[in-house]
């Protein structure tokens, strides 16, 4: 697979993770401008608005806040971009979940301003990385933009991240345990030199895969007394920091296998299906044909057993997609012919059509 991005963007520029974050808001937009475009999702706004106004008030700058409830499109950031620069806005602040951040970095692209990123749920590590996912208004995926440059910032205030639903905290972990899963898919008898880099990337996400299965379960029960605990502060940053970190060090090389083909099949092929699925859901479920792909079938239980305990989706049919042949076919054509697998090599191919016949066994 080549090369996304020259350079390693490791990080962003600064990264705060702290119970009250949000009260940063105002002195980080000082340290880039003096006048921040706040765009955020009407429930993150909801949660977030009176501890951000009272900061930019305190640091005495001009502001507008704009609520957006739809996908991050480039024509909507096209518009919040030139009214930025047309009123004299000179930071981005995203507030929001995963397409939140995501709009913000476009807008910010758009306009050639900084950006900061408030997340409001670890569904994603979207906060942190310096690309974003696109969508038509309608929300049919149109591929990613990559920066070559990072997030100016990002607060965690994990006073929020403490009180996010389980659903969208789940959907972080799957996204996380991915990275592990996927890289894997790479390291193989067949393969000596590896593109740098990924090698690394492999190394830290098989650190946080291994926190993430320890510590998922005590994670939410944490989350549900509503207290911040070293837990609950540990989680974050394994999926929003580091997972961020893994994505930047691999630079796009072979990070990226099966799973989040599927969830890229799984949109592009079965939209409507499975509009109502979080991100994550849907590469979790990927992450049960990763497993089989890899010859780990055994890693599913843990997977199986977090799906069934908390009413995630767990198979095709639950993502409202039918377990026919015909699904099927449509799957492995789609990602026989995507960067995930190599279509010339028949043992891969023979994998993936046993995975998929795994994964529509799946009740």
């Amino acid at each position: 697979m080549p090369i996304r991005e020259e350079s390693f963007r490791i990080g962003c520029g600064r990264y705060l993770q702290e119970p009250n974050a949000l009260a940063r808001c105002g002195a980080e937009v000082l340290r880039l401008g003096k006048a921040p475009l706040i765009v955020g999702g009407p429930t993150a706004l909801s949660l977030t608005r009176e501890k951000i106004e009272k900061s930019v008030k305190d640091a005495k700058l001009k502001y507008e806040i704009i609520i957006h409830s739809g996908t991050c499109n480039e024509e909507d950031a096209k518009t919040l971009a030139e009214k930025a620069l047309k009123e004299g806005f000179d930071v981005i602040v995203g507030v929001g979940g995963g397409v939140l951040m995501d709009f913000a970095k476009l807008i910010g692209d758009e306009a050639h301003l900084p950006v900061i990123n408030v997340p409001t749920s670890s569904a994603t590590c979207a906060a942190y990385t310096p690309l974003s996912v696109r969508y038509t208004k309608e929300g049919r995926t149109v591929g990613s933009r990559h920066y070559g440059y990072e997030v100016s910032a990002v607060l965690c205030d994990t006073e929020i991240i403490a009180k996010q639903p389980v659903r969208l905290f789940l959907s972080g972990v799957f996204d996380a345990l991915a990275k592990f899963v996927e890289i894997k898919q790479r390291f193989n008898d067949d393969v000596t030199e590896y593109p740098i880099g990924l090698d690394w990337a492999y190394t830290l996400s098989k650190k946080s895969f291994s926190e993430l299965n320890a510590k998922t379960e005590a994670c939410i029960k944490d989350m549900e007394k509503g207290d911040v605990t070293a837990v609950i502060e540990q989680m974050a940053f394994a999926t929003i920091g580091v997972t961020g970190v893994i994505s930047g060090i691999a630079r796009g090389s072979n990070q990226c296998a099966l799973a989040h083909k599927f969830y890229e099949a799984t949109r592009a092929l079965y939209f409507e299906e499975s509009r109502e699925y979080l991100h994550g859901e849907i590469v979790g479920v990927g992450l049960l044909l990763q497993n089989f792909f890899n010859g780990e079938v055994e890693n599913n239980e843990f997977l199986l057993s977090l799906m069934n305990k908390y009413n995630m989706p767990n198979s095709l049919t639950a993502l409202g997609v039918a377990a026919t042949r015909e699904t099927q076919d449509a799957y492995f054509e789609k990602l026989k012919n995507g960067s995930a697998i190599d279509e010339t090599n028949e043992d891969e191919l023979i994998r993936l059509r046993a995975g998929l016949e795994y994964l529509w066994g799946i009740k």
